[in-house]
C-alpha cells in the first residue's frame, strides 16, 4: 500500500514538473517572439522616418538652390534684353539694327526694321513702355543690312557679355566695315565708364 502511494506521488510530481517546464518554455518562446516583433517594428519605423527626413531635406535644398540660381540669373541679366523683349513683343517680325542706352537710365533709343520701314522707338524698361518717335521709309541701306544679317542683335550682345561678364551694354549697331557686315557693341563698366568695343560678324 505504501509502495503504491509512493509511486503515485512520484508520477504526479513528475507530471507537474513536466507541465511546469512546458509552461516555462512556452512563456519564453512568446516573450522572445514578442521582443523580436518590437525590434523589427522599431527598425522599420526608424528607416521610414530617416528616409522621409532625408527626402524632405533634399527637396528643400533643391528648391532653395533653384530659387537662388534663378535670382542670380535675373540679377546678372543686362536690362538691354528687357528693352529688346519689349520691342519684339510689339514688332514680332522686326529686326533691331541699333540700340543706344540713355546715360544712367533704363531707357533706350532703338531702331527696328519692319518690312521696308525703319521705326525709331523710345523704350523705357522701368515703365515697360515703347513709344514710336519716328518712321523712315526711305532708308534702303538699313533695310538691306537687316535682311542680310543672320546673327541677331541679342545673340551678338550675348557673345559680348560672355567675353566681358562685368560689362554693361551702352550701344550696339549693325554696320558695314571693310566689306563685312558686323555688330559693333560698346560696353561700359559698372561705373558707366567706357570699357571696350566688341565686334561680332553678323553673317
Amino acid at each position: 500500500m505504501f509502495t503504491r502511494k509512493l509511486f503515485t506521488l512520484t508520477a504526479v510530481a513528475g507530471l507537474s514538473l513536466s507541465l511546469a517546464a512546458c509552461g516555462d518554455d512556452s512563456g519564453n518562446s512568446d516573450a522572445t517572439a514578442t521582443e523580436t516583433t518590437v525590434v523589427t517594428s522599431d527598425d522599420a519605423t526608424t528607416e521610414e522616418t530617416t528616409t522621409a527626413e532625408e527626402t524632405t531635406d533634399s527637396g528643400v535644398a533643391t528648391e532653395t538652390q533653384t530659387a537662388v540660381s534663378d535670382a542670380d540669373a535675373t540679377a546678372d541679366r543686362d536690362i538691354v534684353f528687357d528693352a529688346i523683349d519689349l520691342v519684339m513683343a510689339e514688332h514680332a517680325d522686326g529686326i533691331i539694327i541699333d540700340i543706344d542706352r540713355e546715360d544712367d537710365t533704363e531707357a533706350y533709343e532703338i531702331d527696328v526694321v519692319v518690312g521696308e520701314e525703319v521705326l525709331e522707338l523710345d523704350v523705357d524698361t522701368a515703365a515697360g513702355e515703347v513709344r514710336e518717335s519716328d518712321r523712315d521709309n526711305d532708308d534702303a541701306e538699313d533695310v538691306r543690312r537687316a535682311q542680310e544679317a543672320t546673327v541677331t542683335i541679342s545673340d551678338a550682345i550675348t557673345q559680348a557679355l560672355e567675353a566681358h561678364p562685368d560689362g554693361v551694354v551702352d550701344e550696339a549697331s549693325l554696320e558695314d566695315e571693310d566689306g563685312r557686315l558686323e555688330w559693333q557693341i560698346d560696353l561700359d563698366d559698372v561705373e558707366r565708364n567706357d570699357l571696350t568695343e566688341f565686334t561680332v560678324l553678323a553673317n
